[in-house]
């Protein structure tokens, strides 16, 4: 799996030059995306309903997961500290849904950067700016918190792709990346009981206890 295309519809590049706005046929492709994506929904609700849960699912223990030990994480914790009690919890649920779903899927995924994409990827939304994607300005606080750990710039810019493109509909690993979509699905694991049927009910539960007891000296929760 390689580098995304920062250039392609969503990433950083686009985001930046565009600014989040839409072509007529970019919005058309987008649409379909989200048709495609209600389909995926309906087949999930059914097997919630079933409860039908993903063998992996069952070798999954949110509990087991780590904290990144690391200059980069402890930046990213304190600038998620910077916003309102909702949105940190729903930043750190991301975190936990997110690993789970990838662990689920099979797929590996940068644990430093994941966690920092994670606890940052909706920042912009607080103090929004006219004509500008939201992501645009967790982007700049992300990449703020890479130059103060120290992170490199190819690290910084791969999570700052990432971040950008976890709004778009219809992403996959392959061409997006790990990073972008696990923060999309994790996020609205939360926010939508999306992809909540691949999760076992105990795991759930135990992310939705959360209370921010995960912390950078590498206790679990």
């Amino acid at each position: 799996m390689g580098v995304p295309d920062p250039q392609r519809l969503g990433g950083l590049t686009w985001t930046r030059r565009t600014g989040g706005r839409l072509t007529r046929a970019e919005r058309r492709r987008l649409l379909a995306a989200i048709g495609v994506g209600r389909w995926h929904n309906a087949v999930g609700r059914l097997k919630l309903a079933l409860g039908r849960i993903p063998a992996a699912a069952a070798r999954v223990d949110v509990a087991t997961f780590r904290v990144p030990d690391s200059r980069f994480a402890r930046e990213a914790e304190r600038a998620c500290a910077e916003l309102p009690p909702s949105l940190q919890g729903h930043s750190y649920r991301t975190w936990l849904f997110g690993r789970a779903l990838a662990a689920v899927d099979g797929h590996k995924i940068d644990d430093e950067l994941f966690y920092g994409g994670a606890l940052l990827h909706d920042y912009g939304i607080v103090n929004p700016t006219a004509n500008r994607d939201f992501t645009l300005g967790s982007v700049d606080r992300t990449l703020a918190c890479a130059r103060a750990a120290g992170l490199a710039d190819a690290r910084a810019d791969l999570l700052a792709d990432g971040i950008c493109v976890h709004t778009t509909p219809g992403i996959t690993v392959d061409t997006d990346g790990a990073i972008g979509c696990y923060l999309q699905w994790g996020a609205m694991a939360d926010g939508a009981g999306l992809r909540i049927w691949d999760i076992t009910p105990g795991n759930v539960g135990k992310v939705l206890r959360l209370t921010r007891g995960a912390n950078s000296s590498g206790n679990s929760l």
